[in-house]
């Protein structure tokens, strides 16, 4: 687990909600705190969806849990735009199972995909500063650290790569 710092608070908020940059990504939640709170579960609902709506979701998103960052991004953004800053808000994304699957093939991770159950980035604004923190959850408990590390590097290297200045907390 890392906890990143961004410099940069409108940067950071253009790669959220502006951009597809974390459209990859599933969204378990995003609670906004604005005039009034506004809290999003992103599990799926699967009685909303036909069988072959639900199948085609599936093969899509690659899951049959969260829907997909890029989904939920126009509400958040609705809730958010304006000419006030929102009070506060959290966003709690997760990593696609292929991206999941890409860490566990890293040479150097000891722990097989089956095992991890999800590695998450939560992104949080409050007090005018946002903060990122990952996580990571196994189906057993596992003493092997390489996926936390593989992961930690992932987000440092994915924030990096949309120019997004951090710091270390």
């Amino acid at each position: 687990m890392v906890a990143l710092e961004i410099k940069g608070t409108k940067n950071i908020m253009n790669a959220l909600l502006l951009s597809e940059q974390f459209d990859s990504f599933l969204a378990e939640e995003a609670v906004i705190t604005t005039f009034n709170t506004f809290h999003i579960d992103g599990h799926l609902v699967k009685e909303f969806y036909s069988s072959e709506e639900l199948e085609e979701l599936e093969n899509s998103h690659k899951s049959n849990v969260f829907s997909c960052w890029s989904d939920i991004r126009p509400v958040c953004f609705q809730l958010i735009k304006g000419k006030k800053t929102p009070v506060s808000f959290r966003v709690v994304l997760h990593a696609a199972p292929q991206l999941i699957e890409e860490i566990a093939a890293a040479p150097e991770c000891g722990v097989a995909a089956s095992l991890i159950r999800s590695l998450v980035l939560n992104i949080r604004y409050d007090n005018g500063k946002v903060t990122c923190v990952t996580g990571s959850g196994f189906t057993t408990f596992i003493m092997d650290k390489s996926v936390e590390t593989l992961w930690d590097a992932y987000v440092r290297q994915l924030l990096s790569g949309f120019g997004l200045d951090f710091e270390e907390l």
